[in-house]
């Protein structure tokens, strides 16, 4: 009985290992290796500077309610402010200049300042960032992060 159980047991590895290693056949493989690796920004990478900012948006939420919110069209953006507490909203347009790393926001109001961006981007483990100061150098936003 020792020998038949002994001899069942090395089938079963055997048979084991012959499904195991059926599948690699790396000459008829549907999803080869270089597609099972994590992209971990999907994002496009502004550094290379053959694409702008069209259809981009960036946001800054925290916690308590309030998120800053800017959107990338054609020619302009639009920058939202909103405290979902208190139900304030505040939205500002500006027409916009883009040569990577810099974005020159401005207003549609001319008694308004005009706003400038610093965009960190094509980093392969963090989201792009931008930081937005005014004329006398002092930050106006939060930092934004890409997210789309």
């Amino acid at each position: 009985m020792r020998k038949k159980s002994a001899q069942f047991l090395t089938m079963l590895i055997l048979m084991m290992g012959g499904v195991c290693f059926s599948g690699c056949d790396k000459d008829n493989e549907e999803d080869p290796l270089g597609a099972s690796r994590p992209i971990y920004n999907m994002l496009s990478d502004l550094s290379k500077g053959d694409i702008g900012l069209y259809l981009t948006e960036w946001e800054w939420a925290n916690t308590f309610g309030i998120t800053m919110k800017l959107s990338f069209d054609r020619q302009e953006c639009t920058y939202t402010y909103q405290e979902n507490a208190a139900s304030t909203k505040i939205t500002t347009k500006y027409t916009y200049s883009f040569t990577y790393p810099t974005v020159i926001l401005t207003p549609e109001n001319a008694e308004e300042s005009v706003i400038t961006g610093t965009i960190v981007s094509g980093r392969i483990t963090q989201a792009d960032e931008a930081t937005f100061v005014n004329a006398q150098k002092e930050t106006v936003w939060k930092k934004l992060t890409r997210k789309k």
